[in-house]
């Protein structure tokens, strides 16, 4: 079941979504909360796994990497009586995958994969995840320049560090 939150816990999370670092201190100077309360509230709220982790954003972009990024939209055929959720189990359980979320439109499911190499990227496609039973057909896009990530801008620099593709 759901948790409905009150007005004073929906303001820290987005404290804390905003900035994981952020002090019971301060959160207490900006929502007018007891640090008390607070420390109760983030607890509870850990011990439910509504906070999972906390997580630092790093702008890839300045960092020497031969890592890629592609974005992978798939469509899946609904398993009778488990719908999406069995072969978005097993897509999330693999190492290389990200993110994996279940959207509406043209496709069913956005996975977001990792690899050292366009190749090893391209291994994952053809070799794993289309041969998911349930997975009908992937497309791939790689991810040339992040722009912007939860809720946070990268520069917008005119340089832009790609790697070489070789065709």
């Amino acid at each position: 079941m759901l948790k409905t939150l009150t007005t004073h816990e929906l303001k820290i999370l987005r404290l804390l979504e905003e900035n994981s670092h952020m002090s019971v201190e301060e959160i207490a100077r900006d929502t007018e909360i007891e640090e008390d309360i607070i420390r109760d509230i983030i607890r509870q709220f850990e011990e439910e796994e509504i906070i999972l982790k906390y997580r630092a954003i790093i702008n890839w972009e300045k960092i020497e990497s031969p890592e890629v990024t592609a974005l992978i939209q798939v469509n899946v055929i609904a398993q009778k009586g488990k719908g999406y959720n069995e072969v978005a189990r097993v897509i999330s359980e693999m190492e290389e995958v990200r993110t994996c979320i279940l959207v509406s439109g043209s496709f069913d499911l956005l996975i977001e994969v990792s690899g050292p190499s366009l190749k090893d990227v391209s291994f994952f496609v053809a070799e794993k995840l289309a041969t998911i039973e349930g997975v009908e057909h992937t497309r791939t896009n790689f991810l040339l320049k992040r722009y912007k990530q939860a809720g946070d801008t990268f520069s917008a620099s005119a340089i832009t560090h790609r790697l070489p593709m070789i065709i």
